[in-house]
């Protein structure tokens, strides 16, 4: 009786066997047993063309070479611009001293002395007086 049991567990009805609502229904095992089982086998590398490889090295020298290139010019251009500073300093400090020789030689008491020796000019001893001039008179004069 347990045989009988246990073969009608074993054995499914037709219907159920092609019933697709079943996960697992024997049939994997048998396909995998078939086609044969994968094994790990060391992985190759993929070979690189020659070609790629220059073009890579050829990339990579290009672009340092822009690199160095716009290192040399910042620098460059970072001497230049300290050179102007330097001559800017220069000019600002030659126009103090020109401010300051202007400033001592236009003082009243130098171009006094030098209206004296020089040239023989005295200062006035009387107050200047104004002038009216008749403006009827002064029209008269630029039409002359």
């Amino acid at each position: 009786m347990a045989r009988d049991i246990v073969e009608k567990i074993e054995t499914r009805p037709e219907s159920e066997m092609t019933d697709r609502r079943f996960v697992y229904d024997g049939e994997y095992i048998r396909q995998a047993a078939e086609t044969g089982m994968h094994s790990n086998r060391p992985m190759r590398r993929r070979k690189r063309s020659p070609a790629s490889l220059i073009l890579g090295v050829m990339a990579i020298s290009f672009c340092t070479v822009l690199y160095i290139g716009n290192k040399i010019a910042v620098i460059r251009l970072a001497e230049e611009v300290n050179n102007l500073q330097m001559q800017h300093q220069k000019i600002l400090s030659a126009n103090e001293i020109l401010r300051a020789e202007i400033s001592q030689k236009s003082k009243l008491e130098r171009i006094g002395k030098f209206a004296k020796e020089q040239l023989g000019l005295t200062y006035p001893k009387e107050q200047p007086v104004w002038l009216d001039i008749d403006p009827d008179r002064l029209g008269d004069s630029q039409k002359e």
